[in-house]
């Protein structure tokens, strides 16, 4: 009995794990999907003591504000100020890739672990569901006593064991059968209060043999309904994760390209404090001269001062952002990294409109998991009218053993003693109320799914061709911002070569036109890339590796680039099928 309690209480969960690790990869492999979540190496378990746990009032750090300080300080030098905020941006640490992002984003990220473990909770579900569809076996052991006081001061007791063993497998068209084998061990005491004495030890087995079948009601495939929901489900899964990793990729590259924008608007910035500065002491030099006037000597310093505001902002900003960035893949945010300047350049794809959007309409993941559970919802109603038969159910039951305690004493039952029954229920569907309320709510769920699905159908065709149109637009702007770059260089350089024909605000103006031209060449790179990424992922063929990177379609040329540009780029084609 004690070694029945302790394997009981210490259940070995390998088999679970291999079972759910299984499930994965059938799941996966059942979308066409590479990569299925990692086997779980090391489950939570309790840390805290039975204390902590058991508090009921756990303590809070609140102090009041008489133990609190505050330090103050009058220091408003600019100068000064500008050298604490640089100070606060200063960079260290390892060069982190764009690759190596993307690979730890896949093996550390919070939202990928959680994606993970939403996969691994249907594939426990379905786990549970599939063992309830194997033989239950269950025994149970009872340590009896009994008095009884009777007339004539009469006293009978009994003490005794009783060990009941049973199973019950589930039909697969509705019904159960079980069987179940009863033992009991008893020591009977009679007469002890009126002098007599004596004992008897009886054995009796007893063996249950039963079933029951649905013929109308509840019978066929609606009995299995649970398990083929579990199935499905899986199904749905894997598709939800695989198509979660494809916007945990785009996410992460869409934050990348974020840094390093931000890091092109902070050298950009570098650069016009410098040549403000170039200025700024040219014109100091003039007006000591004579050559020029005060205003115009302390209108470029004023402004070199702003510039170099506005670089201690950007670069306070910057570090915010590389810090979030960490936080989106799962990085310690107190370990210092540089961001490599380099990164992915996608070339725009020849896309026909109306063809992206029957690709979409056809490969989207989340449409075909919503096209299947639009048959979900019908299957619900075909369930909800099957609730509307009579029930007409068959049972049976068959008894080996003796119940007479007195004259039987055999721990193994007895063919000659055997009982057998069958029944054939018929239940009248007089009130089926709440069944044909089901039934309508069945039909309401259906007709909300299907304008749900069509509505979700529409968002998507809005979206591939958003993407489409953003593709071309983009593209567009990107042509402009490099225009205006070379036109703002062009000038700058004809300022260098004659300064005296210019004035001060012009000088100002020029500078301030390449900083922005800058930007925005940085800014519509960065748009052109996830236009192109956005219509990968809106039309259903992206496919992201085992190891984070990228999959090319067969044409499709992914090349490297630190300009955000497509000049200057080291491009690898995919191998045309």
């Amino acid at each position: 009995m004690c070694g029945l309690i302790t394997l009981g209480c210490s259940p070995s969960f390998n088999a679970i794990d291999q079972h759910v690790n299984q499930l994965l990869i059938d799941g996966t492999s059942s979308v066409n999907a590479s990569a299925p979540p990692r086997p779980v190496d090391e489950w939570a378990d309790i840390n805290a003591s039975e204390s902590v746990m058991n508090e009921k009032h756990p303590s809070t750090v609140n102090p009041p504000v008489e133990v609190m300080e505050w330090a103050t300080t009058t220091e408003v030098d600019a100068t000064e100020v500008l050298d604490r905020l640089v100070s606060y941006a200063s960079e260290g640490g390892p060069v982190l890739t764009l690759d190596e992002a993307l690979k730890w984003a896949f093996e550390n990220g919070r939202e990928y672990r959680f994606a993970e473990e939403d996969y691994l909770l249907t594939c426990l579900s379905l786990v549970l569901e599939l063992h309830l569809w194997t033989p239950q076996l269950a025994d149970t052991v009872a340590m009896e006593y009994q008095h009884e006081d009777g007339d004539n001061d009469f006293l009978q007791s009994a003490q005794g064991v009783v060990n009941t063993f049973s199973a019950s497998q589930r039909l697969p068209w509705g019904g159960e059968l079980t069987a179940s084998y009863v033992a009991t061990f008893a020591r009977e005491v009679y007469g002890a209060a009126s002098g007599l004495s004596g004992s008897d030890t009886t054995r009796v087995g007893q063996f249950f043999v039963g079933g029951s079948l649905p013929l109308l009601r509840g019978a066929g495939m609606i009995a299995q309904e649970d398990l083929i929901q579990a199935e499905r489900n899986l199904v749905y899964a894997a598709r939800s994760f695989e198509q979660f990793r494809r916007d945990y990729w785009v996410r992460v590259v869409q934050g990348w390209f974020g840094l390093l924008v931000q890091r092109r608007q902070l050298d950009n910035a570098i650069e016009s404090t410098t040549l403000l500065e170039k200025l700024a002491e040219r014109q100091r030099a003039l007006y000591d001269a004579g050559r020029a006037r005060l205003y115009d000597a302390a209108e470029a310093e004023n402004r070199a001062l702003q510039e170099r505001s506005r670089v201690a902002g950007l670069q306070e900003s910057y570090r915010l952002a590389v810090d979030r960035f960490k936080l989106l893949i799962n990085m310690p945010i107190e370990n210092p990294i540089a961001i490599d300047q380099y990164t992915i350049a996608i070339d725009p794809p020849v896309v026909d409109l109306d063809q992206a959007v029957e690709v979409a309409m056809r490969q989207r993941l989340d449409l075909q998991t919503e096209r299947n559970r639009l048959v979900d919802d019908q299957r619900g109603v075909r369930n909800a009218l099957n609730g509307l038969l009579p029930d007409l159910d068959l049972a049976g039951e068959m008894r080996l053993g003796s119940n007479d305690t007195f004259y039987y004493d055999a721990v193994l039952p007895s063919v000659e003693d055997m009982d057998a029954e069958a029944s054939l229920t018929l239940g009248l569907p007089l009130d089926r109320q709440a069944e044909r309320i089901a039934v309508r709510q069945a039909q309401i769920a259906l007709e909300r799914g299907r304008r749900a699905f069509r509505r979700q159908r529409d968002e998507a065709a809005i979206q591939v061709r958003t993407s489409v149109r953003d593709i071309d637009a983009n593209l567009f702007s990107l042509d402009i911002q490099r225009r205006n770059v070379d036109i703002a260089r062009v000038n700058i350089e004809s300022i260098d070569a004659d300064p005296d024909s210019y004035t001060v605000l012009d000088q100002l103006s020029a500078i301030q036109s390449l900083q922005q031209a800058q930007n925005g060449h940085a800014q519509a790179f960065q748009s052109v890339q996830e236009a192109i990424l956005k219509y990968l992922n809106t039309t259903g063929q992206m496919r992201i590796s085992n190891d984070a990177a990228l999959v090319p379609l067969p044409g499709m040329v992914i090349g490297s680039t630190s300009s955000l540009s497509y000049q200057q780029t080291v491009s690898s084609a995919a191998d045309v099928h």
